[in-house]
């Protein structure tokens, strides 16, 4: 993962030139079987000092969540998700989701499903961009894409205040389409190739490079 070479503005359109050069997680498979997805999904990631910013471009024909305000299920609708594991125990991991509304939902674990806390926040910075209408079936939508960005002082079980050139994690990126209209789809970068995106197992590593 390279580093940034200048400010993002978190806004939702991928204009920096920075994100021109980041990596790209994807195109995602399914989470199951690790088969094609039905609709394309791709991550970029960068990092600073201070953030790990991160973008979600998601092909969506009907772009649709009930969710509106953070922290509310946004799991059993349309969302994406990054999974975090600082000190790659594959223990203390950190959960945050973003829905097509913007709502975010984020949750800390001391082990797999284990010691949730859905009292601490992530303070991701989080911005979505539409390319169509929002809960509205009668056109047809191309997709839409959620950016990012991370401050590592919150994030769970840091092996020191912010990661050096060199450092790696363990992390997985994934994405659920589901509810009416939607074909009941989760979506993985490393595929868990079981019901659950918990499975720490099947993370995957994200190096910090320049």
């Amino acid at each position: 993962m390279h580093r940034s070479n200048g400010p993002i503005a978190i806004d939702g359109v991928l204009a920096e030139a920075a994100w021109d050069r980041a990596e790209r997680a994807g195109p995602f498979v399914r989470s199951l079987d690790g088969k094609p997805c039905t609709a394309q999904t791709v991550a970029r990631l960068l990092w600073d000092d201070d953030n790990l910013y991160l973008a979600f471009q998601a092909e969506d024909p009907d772009i649709s969540t009930p969710f509106t305000r953070d922290d509310e299920a946004l799991y059993t609708s349309n969302v994406v998700e990054i999974f975090l594991n600082p000190s790659g125990d594959l223990r203390r991991y950190d959960e945050i989701e973003l829905a097509p509304s913007n709502a975010l939902f984020d949750a800390s674990f001391t082990g797999r499903r284990q010691g949730m806390d859905l009292s601490w926040s992530s303070g991701a910075r989080h911005a979505v961009h539409l390319d169509g209408t929002l809960n509205d079936s009668r056109d047809v939508d191309r997709g839409w894409t959620a950016e990012l960005a991370i401050p590592f002082a919150n994030l769970t079980g840091m092996p020191r205040p912010r990661p050096r050139r060199g450092d790696t994690w363990r992390f997985n990126l994934y994405r659920l389409r589901q509810g009416p209209g939607q074909p009941g789809e989760g979506q993985a970068y490393s595929p868990p190739m079981v019901g659950d995106f918990h499975a720490l197992d099947r993370f995957a590593t994200l190096r910090f490079d320049d």
